[in-house]
């Protein structure tokens, strides 16, 4: 079974307590919405009016101006109508409303005013509060019995909240312009406070600023002295560097290489540039005359040798002289170096000393125009607000004043039986469901299972009596019935059957007449023994004379052809109880009535006992012990399974068998998990043949074979 099919059947079984039960549920409907009836009658008509007021939501007239964030304080709480809806509901408003209509004698009984806190909760009963969706709208409803007096009141209350509110809105504009003006106060103070310390810290730094209230120009320190100093360490430096060159090449030069080369050192001097020409016209010749075949101690070599000679004696001297002359001069640049880095360190230190006194004096002159900037828009604001509070502002308005009503509101004649039937259904539904919740019955087959582990033989509809023919419809249960227990006789080879139940009026008498024809009509010799001697009833259901029974066999006062009566169906024999006796229990314990089991099992194909009730008198046990099986009456939905419990067990104590289970008086129009142990008749009736005898009606639970037969 899927999913869907359980749930179905969940939403059956419910169904199947609510039939069940209908009568309840009806009742406990009729009498809720009858109480609503009445109530609704006989409440009193209240009429209703309303006035209709549109509040401002932003209660802050004078916006403070955030100076940290630059930005106007004031938000849109969400919960505003619902705090305004307490504020209107609350003493405040009130208890005013109270003072001005003199309520308290109005409300009064007997000349004596009623107390105030008691006109208050009578006046809190009367409002109610509405929000005008997506609207600044408040609707002040109020029900009174007396239409003008509700319109009274409802004008009464929303005047007073709008006064109320000017009030609040005129005193948060004190309160807010005040806070400006302190703001004012001390955005001056701040700003006298800023301009003295820029002042005085631009006298300290000597510096000049000729715009002291402005961002632009001014405060910024001047470096050329440190440029100029810089600059002259890097013309001495060059210098130096130059001068050593210089002396380092001649220094490195030496001799000849020295004269040769002496023109390519740009030394600058008139005798070297006078001499040195001489000098290599002299080597020119020397060279000449060595190559015209002279030799080096030739008259004219010598000349001109010496000549070389004297030259460049000459230059050498005046090289070394250049060469003091570089020396003295790199001597005295390095000394002018040392003391044009002593004067730039001195020039640099006095920068940073001006440059950070001039950053302090910009950083106040920051927070100066800083502060003025604050103050004008202080006094900006100031102004501003100051203007727009001079114009009439309303915090609150009446939109719509209330007016007598010409028909009363409440109370509400449908809705109210709408709903005193609603609550009716649903009291009677779960009184249904608790009463079955308690129920502790037999309810269904699965619980006899269950509870009782015995198998059901047969369900018995409600409503069928004693059958005097056994081809009637009613009869079918009980063909149903003979037909299980001869299948489950035949294995246990029982002929003696006693029929019980826990309590008087199960229906097991019927059963037992019922039963017995079921087995008559199909040819078997059946006895029914009539063992209830206190209450017998099978004679008057077969209508035998009773004056002659089995109370007189067990007493021997008569043979067993005497008390064995036929009825008017074939195959049917009864013996009747007898006349009462009081000692019943030692007639059914005795000898006798064994031999009486023995002989009708002899005689007679099946013999049926009924018994009394298990529970209430210990007669049926002493059967039960005797006969072969016990067939089980539970009449449904009647007595609790601990009762059938205990049956079962006292059948157990005493040796017995029960062979199972007959579930009597069955309502299956209200029950459909029973409909069909009723349904195969339909299936038999000769006009169901003709016209379709194919179809077996839904619940039959056996689908027809291919030759229209039903087994």
């Amino acid at each position: 079974m899927d999913f869907r099919q359980d749930v179905t059947l969940h939403l059956l079984d419910y169904w199947r307590v609510v039939r069940i039960r209908l009568g309840l549920v009806v009742v406990i409907f009729a009498l809720v919405l009858l109480t609503t009836g009445v109530f609704t009658y006989f409440t009193p008509r209240q009429y209703r009016s309303f006035a209709t007021i549109e509040v401002a939501q932003n209660m802050t007239p004078v916006r403070i101006f955030d100076v940290q964030g630059g930005a106007e304080t004031g938000y849109s709480d969400p919960r505003f109508s619902q705090t305004q809806f307490q504020i209107i509901l609350r003493k405040g408003v009130l208890y005013p409303v109270i003072d001005r209509l003199n309520l308290q004698a109005r409300w009064g009984t007997r000349g004596e005013p009623l107390l105030r806190e008691t006109t208050y909760d009578r006046l809190r009963a009367m409002v109610s509060l509405e929000e005008v969706r997506n609207t600044n709208l408040i609707q002040i409803d109020v029900y009174n019995t007396d239409p003008a007096e509700a319109a009274l009141l409802a004008n009464t209350i929303a005047d007073v909240y709008m006064q109320q509110r000017i009030e609040e809105q005129q005193g948060l504009v004190s309160k807010g312009l005040d806070q400006l003006r302190d703001e004012v106060k001390q955005k001056e103070q701040a700003v006298s406070e800023a301009y003295a310390e820029a002042s005085k810290l631009r006298t300290e730094g000597n510096i000049t600023d000729p715009n002291p209230d402005s961002l632009d120009g001014g405060g910024r320190v001047e470096d050329s002295s440190v440029m100029s100093n810089q600059e002259k360490v890097n013309d001495r430096r060059s210098e130096i560097a130059t001068l050593r060159s210089r002396v380092d090449q001649l220094d490195k030069l030496k001799g000849e290489d020295l004269m040769r080369v002496a023109g390519q050192l740009n030394l600058n001097d008139p005798i070297i540039v006078g001499k040195l020409p001489l000098y290599q016209n002299a080597q020119a010749q020397k060279g000449k005359l060595l190559k015209s075949g002279l030799g080096s101690n030739h008259p004219d070599v010598k000349a001109v040798q010496a000549e070389i000679d004297i030259i460049g004696e000459q230059l050498k001297q005046q090289i070394d002289s250049i060469r003091k002359g570089f020396m003295t001069q790199l001597a005295i640049a390095e000394d002018s170096l040392k003391a044009t880095e002593t004067n730039l360190q001195t020039s640099q230190t006095d920068q940073q000393s001006m440059k950070t006194a001039s950053a302090r004096y910009v950083d106040a002159k920051y927070r100066y125009i800083q502060e003025r900037k604050l103050l004008e828009l202080a006094k900006t604001r100031l102004s501003t607000e100051s203007m727009e509070r001079t114009m009439p502002q309303k915090p609150a308005f009446v939109r719509d004043a209330a007016e007598p009503a010409l028909f009363p509101s409440r109370p509400k004649v449908f809705i109210n039986l709408l709903l005193g039937a609603a609550a009716g259904i649903l009291l009677g539904v779960a009184a249904a469901f608790f009463l079955e919740y308690l129920d502790t019955s037999v309810k269904t087959m699965d619980e006899i299972e269950k509870y009782l582990d015995l198998s059901v033989l047969a369900v018995i509809p409600k409503g069928v009596h004693a059958l005097t023919s056994a081809e009637e419809e009613e009869a079918e249960p009980y063909r149903i019935l003979k037909t299980n227990i001869d299948f489950i006789r035949k294995k246990i080879n029982s002929t003696a059957f006693s029929v019980i139940s826990g309590g008087a009026g199960e229906g097991k008498s019927t059963t037992v007449c019922n039963l017995a024809s079921a087995w008559a009509a199909a040819g078997q010799r059946v006895l029914i023994v009539d063992a209830d001697m206190r209450r017998p009833s099978q004679h008057r259901i077969f209508e035998v004379d009773n004056r002659t029974g089995l109370g007189n066999y067990l007493k021997s006062n008569a043979l067993l052809d005497e008390i064995v009566s036929p009825t008017t169906i074939s195959n049917l024999y009864l013996i009747p109880a007898g006349p009462a006796s009081v000692d019943v229990l030692s007639l059914l314990n005795s000898p006798a009535m064994s031999h009486l089991i023995a002989v009708a099992k002899e005689r007679f194909d099946v013999v049926i006992f009924d018994c009394p009730p298990l529970l209430g008198v210990s007669d049926a046990s002493i059967i039960c012990g005797l006969v072969d099986a016990s067939i089980m009456v539970i009449h449904h939905r009647r007595f609790p399974r601990a009762m059938l419990l205990r049956v079962k067990k006292a059948i157990a104590n005493v040796g017995g068998h029960i062979l199972g289970v007959v579930l009597n008086n069955v309502d299956v129009r209200l029950d459909p998990n029973y409909q069909y142990y009723t349904s195969y008749s339909q299936y038999y009736r000769p006009d169901n043949q003709q016209n379709n005898p194919r179809v077996v009606r839904s619940g039959a639970g056996i689908e027809p074979s291919s030759n229209g037969d039903a087994y």
